[in-house]
């Protein structure tokens, strides 16, 4: 009985000194800063393609591509100001996607950030364009926007545009920012382009480099620059014919210009280049060829926004772009795409655009595309809306996504 009495007596010290010990832990349950945000764009598309071989082809077709949701969470951090975040996103893909699954996880990541300074790690949007343009969808222009992923033989856009990224943007002196990134794009074997059933997109092997000037929000309606970029996009692939890797690497520039300073009836213009050196292509007969080609792409858009009352009620807008390879004749490219959206509601818009494509002797035969027109009608519908709001975190969710109504600065950091 003596020894029972001993080890009861023992038992009940150890908890009570286990209690104290819980107690000295204080970590209150602090509910987080809910967003839940996405887009439904649902289009009719009516398309004609003159191809040099087959004819032209004739399609129409509901395109439901691009309609995604986002939900994150937010808290402050223990040191003053500075604040934790985590971002879940789906996207739908186009139907001919080569990407295995109906639904894309094209935003998975966890970050924190202050008014000096944002970092990030997971799935996001890749830095690998500058400037946002006013298209329905960011992939309408993708081969002239967006520096092409070399080390991808998939037809998937949003391999393209979205990856995994480690690294932050400096916010300097109020209207300057600095990034760095090292960048994780999908890669395949690309010494099969016949086959894409192996797509890694773990792998860190690029990096990013940007330093910009943005107009703060409050008076972006100014008449002048309201944002201006340069960045450096690096690619390691595996090199097409084996043997050692292959670097690839493009300069951007681009700006936003506000032509007058009406906020109620605004001009503004955006532009961006982009020179990628490329690593040295025989043919142009794949999209991986096609991305490691010396090229230059030049996009241009002049669009003008009603906003009366300062309430956007609708926008048009004309984009050119250009694009030429500059190892092969005839290997240039041209689009004009003129676009109008109307505000018909808070966050619904009715959509209307207009392509056309035509490509130079020898692009068109590689891509078997000598020209195209393509007619699009449709209605976006967004949502964003913010639960236990609680911490002073930069931008909306839905700066994750395109707003063919909100153009200018596009990628990390905005």
């Amino acid at each position: 009985m003596k020894r029972q009495i001993i080890s009861m007596a023992a038992g009940l010290t150890a908890a009570l000194f286990a209690a104290n010990a819980v107690a000295l832990e204080i970590d209150p349950n602090v509910p987080p800063e809910i967003s839940l945000g996405g887009r439904l764009i649902a289009t009719a598309n009516f398309s004609d393609t003159d191809r040099p071989v087959g004819g032209n082809k004739s399609e129409a077709a509901l395109d439901i591509a691009d309609s995604s949701i986002l939900i994150s969470a937010s808290k402050y951090m223990f040191n003053a100001g500075d604040y934790g975040y985590a971002v879940l996103g789906l996207i739908l893909p186009e139907d001919d996607s080569d990407l295995p699954d109906e639904i894309f996880v094209h935003q998975a990541l966890v970050g924190m950030g202050s008014q000096d300074y944002d970092f990030v790690l997971g799935r996001t949007r890749l830095p690998n364009t500058l400037v946002s343009f006013p298209t329905l969808r960011d992939d309408d222009l993708l081969a002239f926007t967006h520096v092409g992923n070399a080390g991808a033989n998939v037809e998937a856009e949003e391999d393209q545009i979205f990856g995994g990224v480690l690294g932050g943007t400096r916010y300097l002196w109020k209207r300057f920012q600095a990034r760095a990134f090292a960048t994780a794009r999908a890669e395949t074997d690309v010494s099969d382009l016949s086959s894409s059933d192996r797509t890694s997109r773990s792998n860190l092997n690029g990096a990013a480099l940007g330093f910009a000037y943005e107009m703060p929000e409050a008076i972006k309606f100014d008449r002048g620059i309201r944002y201006a970029g340069v960045g450096f996009d690096w690619q390691r692939v595996d090199e097409l014919a084996g043997g050692d890797d292959d670097d690839v690497a493009a300069l951007l520039a681009g700006f936003s210009y506000n032509l007058n300073d009406d906020p109620e009836a605004g001009w503004a213009v955006d532009f961006q280049g982009i020179y990628n050196f490329g690593a040295g292509v025989a043919n142009l007969g794949s999209d991986v060829t096609r991305a490691r080609g010396e090229q230059y792409a030049l996009v241009s858009a002049l669009r003008y926004t009603s906003r009366p009352q300062l309430q956007t009620d609708w926008q048009a807008a004309l984009t050119v772009a250009w694009k030429d390879y500059a190892d092969f004749n005839d290997a240039s490219s041209l689009a004009l795409v003129p676009s109008v959206a109307w505000r018909i509601g808070s966050g619904i818009e009715a959509l209307g655009q207009y392509r056309y494509l035509d490509n130079g002797a020898t692009l068109g035969t590689a891509e078997n595309k000598d020209s195209s027109h393509a007619l699009f009608l449709g209605l976006s519908f967004a949502l964003d809306t913010t639960f236990n709001e609680s911490v002073g975190a930069r931008g909306s969710i839905l700066d994750l996504e395109h707003n063919m109504l909100n153009p200018g600065p596009a990628g990390l950091g905005h």
